[in-house]
């Protein structure tokens, strides 16, 4: 009888055991998804120091050494002379409050999220110009959604994260990342407003220039290693082929820059992005 007894105590701790390992399979799942973060409901710049530090860190640090990490300093005067004396610009003048320099020297300006000159200020009064750290160049550069993003990176930043990098075009592009990077680059390079527009770009002698990153790579961040490189390569998004729409716009009365309606690449209302006709 005794040895029943144990037995049967016995019998009731592996089930007990089974019953709470069982519990713990359930809940893990639910937990999983619960860590997941959500996806924001509307799309926003949020700069490329979101980018560094734990994902892309090698990325950022050779961006930042680029011309497009230093591009709001050759906006001010004396900086860059020849290169505004062949475009027929002042080499004197600082164009860091000019509207038409600041849409493609810096991060989203005029959009949800992006970049504010110095002196911005709310109806109200309030100080909103976007703060600048030398030490960490952000959106007051041109930064990674300037070429990645039709309408800002926070949405389509989430999804990476939460795929942990194992995600398809698709699963991004709904959210307003592009993959028309031959397109992107003249957007600026070769606008119609742009002092430059008459000079010469060279795409595929420009690309390899942006991310020279593999020196940037160390024991602390080698771990950031884009794994999925070559399979995204090889997948066709619909901006491979299809490029999305290039903003044009003007400067009002009032000093302003104003996008001209139907040529954004991105719709708010929709939800979706625009790609060019034909």
């Amino acid at each position: 009888m005794r040895n029943q007894g144990l037995n049967m105590r016995n019998v009731l701790k592996c089930m007990t055991l089974m019953l709470v390992a069982l519990g713990l399979f359930m809940t893990a799942a639910p937990d999983a998804e619960a860590r997941k973060k959500k996806i924001p409901k509307k799309p926003k710049y949020v700069g490329s120091v979101k980018c560094n530090g734990s994902c892309h860190d090698p990325y950022y640090q050779a961006w930042k050494n680029t011309p497009h990490g230093n591009s709001f300093a050759s906006l001010k005067a004396g900086e860059k002379a020849d290169a505004k004396k062949a475009a027929g610009l002042d080499p004197e003048k600082d164009y860091t409050d000019d509207p038409t320099c600041l849409r493609c020297h810096t991060t989203g300006y005029r959009e949800k999220g992006g970049f504010k000159p110095p002196g911005s200020k709310s109806k109200k009064g309030k100080d909103t110009s976007t703060p600048i750290d030398p030490e960490e160049p952000n959106k007051e550069q041109v930064g990674c959604e300037m070429c990645h993003a039709a309408m800002g990176g926070s949405q389509f930043r989430v999804v990476m994260k939460n795929t942990k990098g194992d995600f398809k075009k698709a699963d991004t592009e709904k959210y307003g990342m592009r993959w028309d990077y031959a397109n992107v680059c003249t957007r600026c390079h070769m606008h119609p407003q742009s002092p430059h527009k008459d000079e010469k770009f060279d795409y595929e002698a420009s690309k390899g220039k942006v991310h020279d990153k593999d020196k940037y790579f160390s024991e602390d961040n080698m771990d950031q290693k884009l794994e999925k490189v070559e399979d995204r390569a090889a997948e066709k998004g619909v901006s491979d082929e299809k490029p999305l729409r290039i903003e044009e716009w003007k400067v009002n009365d009032k000093g302003k820059l104003k996008f001209k309606k139907g040529t954004r690449p991105y719709s708010k209302k929709k939800k979706k992005p625009l790609y060019k006709k034909g």
